[in-house]
């Protein structure tokens, strides 16, 4: 209880000096449905995507640079 305590006033200063969050690489399928997640990290960017979509997240701002879309990949994953 302290220690989760301690996890969410340590949360609240990192958004108060409006520090990005951190994020490792992985991947993850849902047993219940199609659903995908895959996060890559690169130098300039951290990449999430969701079924296909991609989306790049400034590394050190944390703020959303755009979108992309690859069909082909989407469907190469799903197999």
């Amino acid at each position: 209880m302290i220690r989760l305590w301690w996890l969410r006033l340590c949360g609240r200063m990192v958004n108060l000096a409006g520090l990005p969050g951190m994020v490792r690489e992985c991947d993850y399928a849902s047993g219940l449905g199609p659903t995908s997640v895959r996060v890559r990290i690169s130098p300039l960017f951290t990449v999430v995507t969701v079924n296909g979509v991609d989306v790049f997240f400034y590394r050190l701002t944390g703020g959303i640079d755009g979108i992309g879309y690859a069909p082909s990949c989407a469907r190469q994953e799903e197999k």
